[in-house]
């Protein structure tokens, strides 16, 4: 969710229907003075297939128009028409928005700074009584967005936001105490913050935790990146975790010089799928309103990342938490002489965009029962199919291409490389059931699992593009039939023989 903050950004999509806590619960809904303001965006064009991170400068209308205090966010993606797409359609990958103008002197984190975002997890954005980020109608805001569309067909869309403001000229304004949002992120620095999990990696309780269960140096000696020391004291009022489909936890842990560590929150995912942890329909724990961490210059903060790596193989993981911090303040419980309990709660249940798990129909020929077609060294991605070996074509032609034992098998993108990425993953045969937010997984037969990478060409370190078009499958693949869809399209599958 950048090399900067902005693709760092790279993360993330938007927050949601949750049911408000009242002010006694310590956040400022249903206080007077507080403004609840909506903005969109124009309509944005997204093309066939795109997957792609942009950077839209938020026109002068789409903020405040006054100075003031930000204390809860709500974004979404919208069609014209106001509704939001099924998320197995057109979703919101990630939505992040910086605050470009130069931040205060307090803030360790340079020119640009995250102001609030989301994943397709839609965690609610918010900041307890008493506080509030410190907004200026000067500042200049970039929109990081990365919207994903599942589809070969254009559509046009909005992102939306609500937030709940509080105007500088307000009396309730003079209770506000600014806080300063710190990025916490396993690979911070990344224009494009990623790991890979593979199947049955990790421990023996099926969890793979990064950096911790990497098996070589994820930091390639270089500094660990997710680590960051505090250069003042403060206190951590809220935070706000970011996972992908798999992802169980992101855990926040504090290391002081001769104290030891202490865990001081947890975002856990709570996936509504009944599949289990495989898809986006899933809420994160977001800090409890009345939470505090009071820290001193010199702590380490760490984060850390846990995926489930049972059930597939998960590629382009994030783990990102925003903290909140009021700078120069020691109100919290310090974790170090007073327990902290690390525990959130939810912002949101189960959403209806969210409802098409698919995998219950066979939609597709078996392509472990068609005939051998002819011996094959290259497929083509055209049109959004493989040729040879689309199953969508085993309808009219029920013919599997063969690969020689010994030999690889070469893909080519020739769609539109630099906005239609295509992958060639790996899927449990047969793979032929219906599309959805559960499936297909990257869940092929243990020892015969691969991945492309995204093929296209995309801004080089700050988009999921692999920077090439063609790619060969392992050489030594067993005998038997091999199915695999396209992970950006999953609708796209296809099969292979190898014998």
């Amino acid at each position: 969710m950048s090399r900067s903050f902005a693709a760092c950004a790279a993360l993330l999509s938007l927050l949601v229907l949750a049911a408000p806590a009242s002010a006694e619960q310590g956040l400022w809904d249903g206080t007077k003075g507080v403004q609840h303001l909506h903005f969109k965006t124009a309509p944005i064009l997204v093309k066939p297939g795109q997957n792609s991170i942009n950077n839209v400068l938020v026109a002068p209308g789409q903020k405040p128009k006054v100075d003031g205090y930000i204390v809860r966010a709500r974004p979404d993606l919208t069609y014209l028409d106001g509704t939001v797409p099924p998320v197995d359609v057109i979703h919101l990958h990630h939505g992040v928005w910086l605050n470009a103008s130069g931040t205060s002197p307090a803030s360790p984190f340079g020119a640009i700074q995250p102001i609030f975002f989301g994943g397709e997890e839609k965690t609610v954005f918010r900041i307890p009584k008493g506080y509030g980020y410190a907004y200026k109608k000067s500042d200049t805001w970039i929109l990081n967005e990365m919207i994903h569309n599942n589809t070969p067909n254009a559509t046009k869309v909005r992102l939306v936001w609500d937030l709940d403001f509080i105007p500088k000229s307000s009396p309730l304004a003079k209770t506000v105490k600014p806080v300063i949002p710190f990025w916490m992120d396993v690979r911070r620095g990344w224009g494009y913050p990623v790991f890979d999990v593979a199947q049955r990696s990790g421990g023996s309780d099926g969890q793979f935790t990064f950096p911790d269960d990497e098996t070589t140096d994820p930091y390639a000696g270089g500094p660990k990146q997710n680590e960051f020391t505090m250069p003042y004291g403060g206190t951590v009022v809220a935070a706000v975790g970011h996972l992908h489909p798999g992802g169980l936890r992101d855990d926040i842990d504090v290391t002081r010089e001769g104290a030891g560590t202490k865990r001081v929150f947890t975002s856990q995912a709570h996936y509504y799928d009944p599949a289990g942890p495989v898809s986006w329909d899933v809420s994160l724990t977001a800090s409890k309103p009345k939470w505090r961490v009071a820290l001193k210059a010199g702590d380490m903060i760490g984060i850390h990342a846990t995926y489930d790596s049972r059930q597939s193989s998960w590629y382009e993981n994030m783990g990102i938490v925003l903290l909140f911090v009021a700078p120069n303040e020691a109100k919290g419980p310090d974790p170090f002489v007073t327990k902290v309990d690390p525990t959130g709660e939810l912002t949101h249940g189960h959403l209806a965009e969210n409802d098409h798990h698919g995998g219950k129909l066979a939609v597709y020929p078996d392509p472990r029962k068609a005939s051998d077609g002819a011996a094959t060294t290259e497929v083509k991605i055209k049109d959004f199919q493989f040729q040879p070996g689309d199953l969508g074509q085993m309808y009219t032609k029920a013919r599997v291409p063969v690969v020689a034992q010994g030999t690889s098998l070469a893909f080519v993108n020739q769609d539109d490389p630099g906005i239609e990425w295509h992958s060639i993953t790996t899927c449990r045969a047969p793979c032929n059931r219906q599309t959805g937010i559960s499936y297909p997984l990257a869940n092929g037969a243990a020892g015969t699992q691969f991945d492309s990478g995204q093929l296209g060409f995309g801004p080089l370190g700050a988009s999921p593009a692999a920077q090439r078009v063609t790619w060969q499958t392992p050489a030594n693949l067993p005998q038997g039939t091999y199915t695999y869809f396209c992970r950006i399209h999953p609708f796209m599958r296809g099969a292979f023989r190898v014998e």
